[in-house]
Order: structure tokens, then C-alpha cells, then sequence
């Protein structure tokens, strides 16, 4: 299923924007926007303009690091994504959240991987439903907690 080639290099100085990024880049170019917009399906931070759903976000949320030795400046950091699927019903928002588990569990040992990014270890952590408003019109969201880690020298 994930079949696009994506080249970045992770640096220690940047790798926050730089994991978010890639993440970022490899869900767009992997999930077909149900729009076909030009721009604007996946996206690194809410909209503050008025959007048409279906979107993707992702935001890193947490970050932790712990010392790979004892005389080392090595780290192993453990950065937690919150990627968000909204969408317009039940459906849309299933179908687009099972194809973002696919891409990023698919894309992690594969030739053009996270793991050439040195990003390692894909645990989603949680999926949590939320639905803001009652109605007909309203916008659903499903938030997927996922994990990666990574080593800084």
C-alpha cells in the first residue's frame, strides 16, 4: 500500500519539525484526498481559516529522553504525534483513519522507510472518537496518540 519515495534526513538540531514533517509528507502523499484539493488535506497545525473536511492534522505532543550510557551524551528520545482525522460522518472518518494506521505501520521497515529516517518504533498508543457538536452537520474527530523514537548524538 505505501509505495511513495520519500527522502529526508533527520537532524539532531531540527529533528522535532523534522519527524513531524515527514510524517506529514508521507500521509499526504500516500492517501488520496477525497476532495482533490491541490493543498490543504494534510496539514501540521489547526486551521485558523475556514477549511472544507475532510483534514488530517498532526502535532507533535510530548517528548521524552533518556541517556544510552553513562558517559554518553547519546539519547534515546520517545516523541508522541497526535495525528487527527476529521471528517464529515462515521464512515469517512473510519476509512481515513484506517489508512493512516496502514501508511504508517506499512512504511516502517520498507526500502524508503521511517527507519532510513532513523525514526523507529511505530506504536499507536490510542484512538479516541470525539464527536464537538450534536447535529447533522457536525464534524467528527478521531485522535490516534502514536509514538516514534529516535536517537540524537
Amino acid at each position: 500500500m505505501w509505495n511513495k519515495k520519500l527522502i529526508m534526513v533527520i537532524k539532531t538540531s531540527t529533528f522535532i519539525s523534522d519527524i513531524v514533517i515527514f510524517i506529514r509528507n508521507l500521509i499526504r502523499d500516500n492517501i488520496d484526498d477525497p476532495l482533490q484539493r491541490k493543498s490543504g488535506f494534510v496539514l501540521t497545525a489547526y486551521p485558523k481559516r475556514q477549511i472544507q473536511y475532510p483534514i488530517i492534522t498532526i502535532r507533535q505532543t510530548n517528548i521524552t529522553t533518556r541517556k544510552l550510557g553513562m558517559s554518553s551524551e547519546v539519547h534515546e528520545a520517545v516523541i508522541d504525534l497526535e495525528v487527527r482525522v476529521w471528517a464529515r460522518n462515521a464512515k469517512e472518518i473510519d476509512e481515513l483513519t484506517a489508512s493512516v494506521i496502514d501508511i504508517l505501520r506499512d512504511a516502517q521497515y520498507s526500502s524508503n522507510g521511517t527507519d532510513n529516517e532513523d525514526i523507529y518504533g511505530f506504536t499507536l498508543t490510542s484512538a479516541n472518537s470525539i464527536v464537538d457538536l450534536e447535529g447533522e452537520n457536525t464534524i467528527h474527530s478521531k485522535v490516534l496518540g502514536i509514538e516514534y523514537r529516535a536517537i540524537l548524538s
